[in-house]
Parts: C-alpha cells; structure tokens; sequence
C-alpha cells in the first residue's frame, strides 16, 4: 500500500508479446466506432422515440458501452490494457459518470406508468465518458476521419437546401435537425472546419475543388439557417487558423480566398432574400449592412494586398512564412472578439441609439445578435436544469479542465493536433451560447478527446530569415 499511485493502476497485462498481438483488435474495434460516429451516426436524423428516450441515444449508448465491453473483455487475455486516473480530468469524468449511473437509479425508482421520466441526458453522459476513456486508450488521429465527415455532411446538406428551396421532402427523413436552429449552426460549423482544413493541406487539385465544393455548400446552409453567432464563430475561425498554424504564404493565400468567398456570399445574401423568391423560409438580410461590409472587405483587402505585393517573385509561397501578418491576424482576431462582446455587453442599450447615418445599420447589426445570444438555450443552462447543482458543478470542472489540458498540447509544430486543438475550442465556446445537437455532439466529443491525447510527431522545419525589399 506504501507504493500505490493512482497514475500506476493498469487494467491489462502489460507484457510486450500480448500487446502486441492482441493490438490490432482494440484499436481496429475503436476505429470501427469512430468511423461510424463521425461517418455514419450524424445521418440519423429520423424522429423514432423508443420508450422514453430518442433512437440516437440508444444507438449511441449501446455503441460506445458495446466497444468498452468488448475492449474489457480483451483484458483477461492481455489484448488491451488502460491506466485511468492519471490526471485530475480522468477523476472528474469518472465521478461524473458515476452521478449519472445514480441519476438512473433514482429515476428507475420513483418512475411509474404516470410519469414516464426521460433517461436522455443521462445516457449520453454514460455514452461519452465510455467513448472518452475509448479513444484515450488509443489516442490515434486518421486524416480519414474529417474526410468521412465531409463526405456524410454533403448528404445533410442536401436535405437542408431540399427544406429550403423546395418546402418539404426532407421533414421526416432530417427532422431532428430541421427543428434545431443551433443544432444545424452546430453541424455546419464543423463541417466548414474540417472541409477548411482539408483544403488547405491538399496537394491535388480535383480534391481541392471538392473540399472547396463542400466549404461553399456549408456557407451557403449557415446563411440560410442564420444563427448569428454562428456565423460569428465561423468568420473569426479564418483568422485562427493562421495563429495555430504555421503560416505559410500558401496557407495565408488558401485561407484568404475561402474568407473572400465566404464574405462574398454573405454580401449577397440580402439580394437572394429580397430579390428573389428562390428561398421558402423566412429569413431578412439587410441590403444597407451589405454595402457596409462590402466597403469593409474593399479596405481589408487594400491593406492585404499591399503587404502580399511585398513577396519577391520565384519564392516558394509552401516555405515562406509571414510572420508580420501573423501579428495583424492576432490584431483582427482580438478586434473581432473585442466587439463581439461588446455588442453582447450592450443589451438592450442598442434599441436607444439614435437613426443617423450609419447608425441604423450597427442598430440592425447588432441588436438581432443580442436577441439572439438571449434566446438561445446554452448547454450549462439545461445541464442545471437536469442535472442539479452538484451534477453541473461536476460538468463545469469537466469543461474547465478539458481547457487546461487542450492548451497544452497546442503546438505549431503539431499541424493536425493544432487543428483538433481549434476544433475542441470552438466545441467549449459553442456550449457558452447554445446546445450542441446530438447528433454532432460525439463527433466534436472525439475530436476534443483527440486534442488532449493525440501525440503527433512533430516537424522538423529548418528557419532562415528574408528581408523583403
């Protein structure tokens, strides 16, 4: 008992000969689980309830404790081993699975056949911390995983544009998502980030214009579905990207022209919706605020240019690394979230503004925005509201800890890891302002756990500095 560490309990024989054969088993099962839930589970949008609880929740419980009943069972004969309770991150996830085993207990018993109580939250607790402790035993990121994504998410995009331009045909086959504003923000979010990155790394040519395919069918289902912060969010991801990347004048110029587009559309959009008749749902884009941020993205790019000449010609743009427009992305980047929060801050003190010039298009900018944020249900707002105190309280120091532990492993040396890094962050910041569908819930869940334990290895890259004249 003198020599007991709680960083030292493994579940397993640790012998090298059993580990190694028995390796391909647990990591292939593992594998098969991630590729389902990132490829295969967001396509199940069809409202069937199962007793008290939706079908997604049950394929995804009986998934994820299925796969860790079977990793368990390769215990005995030494195929797979896991050391739980290293961190204070490990404690706080198993303390919470064990309040929501409790949870259940409780509500089995004070049930009856008046008062059918939902297991919901409940399960996905249990389905998450399993898949958390699944993916920590093999920490391992495949390229494919955001490629399955991209491919699953043109088919929930098509059932999104049918709801929109045509009016019905995908109500029952979409329907948990269709009746989820923030749910379809959520999705579509992720989705633009992975297809982003997929672009910016792509050497071949036809494989960029699919990625940069699905990137304009995404901001084009974001506009339509016009959930503000989202929109927010996915514009501030264009100047993240060159913070936690190295960047690279190929990635700058990759990145930039996905945000031209991406301000292209969103410019236009106000001359679809007031226009035409293209669009059945009832959405308003101001043709004043357009011409605004036309003239912003004229000065910006002004200002972009200007420094972009600067680059001598014959220099490979794939080596060359601009470091002084990293500072003026970091500059943009706190401007954006300085005003976001200021606008947020400003309450209902937009209404009292005057009308004068340019002032009514700030009003309009800014006060369907505060609606928004007001409206919005966040994910801690219903974790108290199902859960109680002590449950929420085990939460926030889940999400507090899943912080500490992603700034860590942020490293520009470690591209994917950084990218899963973005990803997890914009996870934790979504939970601030609106609930997270179930069905995207596990995907950023496994990437968020990947952020934290992946070990990629790092690149080598040899410095030299170039003065531009």
């Amino acid at each position: 008992m003198k020599n007991f560490k709680w960083k030292k309990i493994n579940w397993g024989n640790n012998s090298p000969h059993k580990r190694k054969a028995g390796k391909n088993k647990a990591e292939f099962a593992i594998h098969i689980l991630l590729s389902f839930l990132i490829g295969v589970y967001p396509l199940i949008l069809f409202e069937i309830n199962i007793g008290s609880f939706r079908i997604q929740h049950l394929i995804l419980t009986l998934c994820t404790l299925g796969t860790l009943l079977y990793c368990f069972i390769l215990i005995r004969s030494g195929e797979w081993s896991f050391s739980f309770c290293r961190n204070r991150l490990e404690i706080a996830v198993l303390m919470l699975t064990i309040y929501a085993i409790f949870k259940i207990i409780y509500k089995i018993i004070i049930t009856n056949e008046k008062n059918l109580i939902s297991y919901e939250y409940e399960m996905a607790i249990l389905a998450l911390s399993a898949l958390y402790f699944l993916v920590l035993s093999k920490p391992v990121f495949e390229e494919v995983y955001f490629d399955l994504l991209c491919y699953s998410s043109l088919v929930v995009f098509a059932l999104l544009l049918m709801k929109y331009f045509c009016g019905d045909g995908a109500d029952d086959v979409a329907a948990i998502l269709i009746k989820d504003k923030s749910g379809i923000a959520s999705y579509t979010i992720l989705a633009c980030m992975t297809g982003l990155w997929q672009y910016l790394k792509c050497k071949d040519k036809l494989r960029s214009f699919f990625y940069m395919g699905v990137l304009v069918i995404g901001f084009l289902v974001l506009f339509v579905n016009q959930n503000r912060i989202s929109i927010w969010i996915m514009a501030m991801v264009f100047f993240v990207i060159p913070l936690v990347q190295r960047p690279t004048a190929e990635l700058v110029k990759k990145d930039m022209q996905m945000f031209f587009i991406f301000l292209f559309m969103l410019c236009n959009m106000s001359l679809l919706t007031n226009y035409t008749n293209l669009l059945l749902v009832d959405i308003h884009y101001d043709l004043e605020q357009s011409v605004y941020l036309e003239l912003l993205v004229a000065i910006g790019g002004i200002f972009f240019f200007k420094y972009w000449d600067r680059i001598p010609e014959g220099v490979d743009l794939k080596r060359l690394v601009m470091r002084k427009m990293r500072r003026g992305y970091q500059f943009v980047f706190r401007l954006a979230g300085i005003i976001f929060m200021g606008i947020i801050l400003g309450g209902n003190c937009w209404n009292s503004l005057p009308n004068g010039f340019g002032m009514a298009a700030v009003k309009g900018f800014a006060i369907p925005l505060v609606n928004e944020v007001y409206q919005e249900k966040s994910t801690f707002y219903l974790c108290f509201k199902q859960f109680g105190v002590v449950g929420s309280l085990l939460i926030l120091a889940v999400w507090v800890l899943l912080i500490t532990e992603v700034r860590k492993n942020a490293r520009l040396d470690k591209p994917a890891t950084n990218m899963l890094v973005l990803i997890a962050g914009v996870f934790l910041i979504q939970l601030l302002f609106f609930k997270v569908s179930i069905s995207i819930l596990p995907v950023y869940w496994i990437f968020t756990v990947l952020a934290i334990s992946y070990k990629e290895k790092k690149e080598k890259v040899f410095i030299s500095k170039i003065k531009f004249e």
